[in-house]
């Protein structure tokens, strides 16, 4: 049966909404894990590009947008996570309180590292870094990509360890992780490679918003940046994706491919073609065009969604939830839901307000500059 099908209406309510509310955490997590990690390689290994006036990896365009916007983009995912965060602990308490605890130190070194990460967006973001040999500026480009990617490997482990509770005794034993590291590198590579197609198609948008206030803009270069860069996410996701089935037990095996993920798991499939298909067109063109971004951005959502109602329905296939409906339940005759739909509308708003009023103050600025340009006196 269809997932959340056949479960209590409570039950299958919350998770419903877990599905959705962690689906937006994840978009804005992607930026931020698939932008760090191409922050790093720029920083790592510059190189440059005639198209850009030989320009610095590091310095273009692309970098450059990613610098700028991954600091906003991390405080929305923490935002964003509040919600997944409580829904999760209404769904799976038992499992998740448990695995949090068999976790011990590296779950509760997940907060401290992310923020250090915060900061270190900043520091990556400023001008103070330009006087920096290359090797130091690479070194604290790693060191951020690598704190988000530690957080991921701690969710990760988090995952697989709910779902194995026939192992929580042997855990909690030795303090190991009995799980193979193909298992939860695996599991790892799908997500970091769905990042970079999530990040692609965000940041597309953001690159079309300034070619629309600079028409003769060439992006050829950032095209086929952001092209290459889905292709080679959407192939690991895929190949990882494959592997992670493979290797796993057959319960989970028979989950996946049953009647209640396999929709899903074709969804997210439509949507790797959407994305592939978008990007060979846009791939084409010297500049980003509106009808193939939308089409490279619903091919991301269907993606984005299919993976993870994919990844909860083989969750809620392998964790017995029978004995929890009853705490579903009492969780639903609790008031408020109506007051978290209003906060949530507002603070949206409020953000939406937020990025309008920089986006006012950025056309002012270019304007500006524009004009003093125009007015300055030009000699032959």
């Amino acid at each position: 049966m269809l997932f959340p099908c056949g479960l209590p209406f409570p039950t299958a309510f919350y998770l419903i909404l877990y599905v959705l509310t962690f689906a937006l955490h994840q978009a804005f997590m992607h930026y931020v894990l698939a932008g760090s990690l191409y922050v790093a390689w720029t920083m790592a290994f510059p190189g440059t590009s005639k198209n850009q006036g030989e320009l610095a990896r590091s310095e273009q365009p692309l970098a450059a947008v990613l610098r700028d916007w991954m600091p906003f983009l991390l405080s929305a995912a923490i935002t964003a996570g509040v919600a997944p965060l409580l829904f999760i602990q209404i769904v799976y308490q038992r499992q998740f309180y448990s695995a949090n605890l068999l976790l011990f130190w590296r779950w509760m070194t997940v907060v401290p590292v992310l923020i250090v990460a915060f900061y270190l967006l900043y520091l990556v973001k400023s001008s103070i870094m330009n006087s920096w040999p290359r090797a130091l500026r690479a070194a604290v480009a790693v060191a951020t990509a690598g704190c988000f990617v530690f957080v991921g490997f701690c969710w990760t482990v988090n995952y697989l360890i709910g779902i194995s509770e026939s192992k929580w005794p042997e855990i909690y034993q030795t303090g190991q992780m009995p799980f193979f590291a193909s298992t939860v590198l695996s599991r790892m590579a799908v997500w970091i490679g769905g990042s970079f197609a999530t990040m692609t198609a965000i940041v597309a948008w953001q690159l079309f918003q300034q070619q629309k206030r600079n028409i003769d803009r060439n992006l050829s270069v950032e095209i086929q940046t952001l092209s290459s860069l889905t292709f080679g996410g959407l192939a690991v996701l895929f190949a990882a994706g494959l592997m992670a089935i493979f290797e796993s037990t057959a319960s989970t095996r028979q989950a996946v491919l049953g009647l209640g993920a396999f929709p899903y798991l074709f969804l997210s499939l439509a949507g790797i073609a959407a994305q592939v298909g978008g990007w060979v067109a846009q791939r084409r063109l010297s500049r980003l065009r509106g009808q193939w971004l939308t089409v490279i951005s619903s091919g991301a959502l269907l993606t984005l969604l299919g993976i993870s109602f994919t990844r909860e329905a083989v969750r809620s296939n392998l964790v017995d939830l029978t004995s929890q409906y009853e705490k579903h339940a009492e969780a639903a005759k609790v008031g408020g839901f109506a007051v978290f739909l209003i906060f949530t509308v507002l603070v949206t708003g409020v953000i939406g307000w937020c990025l309008w009023i920089v986006r006012q103050g950025l056309l002012r600025t270019e304007s500006a500059a524009r004009e003093g340009d125009a007015s300055t006196p030009k000699y032959d």
